[in-house]
């Protein structure tokens, strides 16, 4: 198998005297789409922090490729290929659509030719330009390009934070809660939308979510946290079946469909 694209080993986070992340290990390769459930509380966004640099692990290490991430900031981080939706969502809410989804993009260019205005600076805005309303497009944003943010509905607001997050150019993407807010059609479309944008973009997708429908629907490979430690890991169907999830999270295994 190739090297993963991103790649958690015996990784543990601690806050003085609280563990929040036990010894967690995870593998991310081109193509997987995974999800990561556990209850409120359990260590799920912990994780994404570690991940993506928020948070330095105490101890084990975050790769992507062969490049130890440990200690780079997230920005550093997002050029190695990870970008991240967030469960709060973080849009710039008095900029408009199209806007958002240039800064996204733009996070890959350098700031010494926008302040010189040199014909390659405006040569490139204009592809910028052209990338973000590609993006709008796949994600079916492109008739609210020039509504603010702040505007859409919940729904199409989280579509436009994965819009951003696509502007990077990612290997892998973490989306965290992409469904929070949204009614059961908006859910079923995003179902859709995760596989499609896998493929189109050749992504390696986690996912962090507590609609089980939507997370043993499209996951095809489950990591459950519980407290911070990995109490299973595996197929949809392994992980519903597992004593330890049924008691700590599911309660009953849930219907799959």
């Amino acid at each position: 198998m190739s090297e993963p694209l991103l790649k958690a080993a015996n990784v543990s986070i601690r806050f003085g005297g609280l563990t929040a992340l036990t010894g967690f290990n995870l593998e991310i390769h081109k193509g997987d789409l995974q999800g990561l459930i556990g209850p409120n509380g359990a260590g799920k966004t912990t994780a994404f922090n570690v991940l993506t640099g928020v948070y330095l692990p105490t101890t084990g290490d975050v790769f992507a490729g062969s490049t130890k991430l440990n200690g780079r900031r997230p920005h550093q981080i997002n050029r190695f290929g990870l970008a991240r939706t967030f469960q709060n969502i973080r849009l710039f809410k008095q900029s408009t659509v199209l806007d958002n989804v240039r800064v996204g993009i733009r996070a890959k260019s350098g700031w010494v030719a926008s302040l010189l205005q040199t014909p390659a600076f405006n040569a490139e805005e204009d592809a910028i330009e052209k990338r973000a309303r590609e993006l709008l497009e796949v994600m079916g944003l492109s008739h609210r390009v020039d509504e603010f943010a702040k505007n859409l509905p919940y729904g199409e607001q989280r579509r436009l934070e994965i819009a951003r997050a696509l502007g990077t150019q990612p290997k892998v993407l973490l989306l965290d809660e992409p469904a929070a807010g949204m009614n059961t059609r908006e859910k079923a479309d995003l179902m859709v939308l995760i596989r499609e944008l896998r493929q189109r973009f050749e992504l390696g997708i986690l996912v962090i979510e507590h609609d089980m429908k939507l997370v043993m629907g499209i996951c095809e490979k489950l990591t459950v946290l519980d407290h911070g430690e990995t109490i299973a890991s595996g197929d949809p169907a392994a992980v519903r079946a597992n004593d330890k999830v049924i008691e700590a999270y599911l309660g009953e295994a849930p219907a799959h469909g």
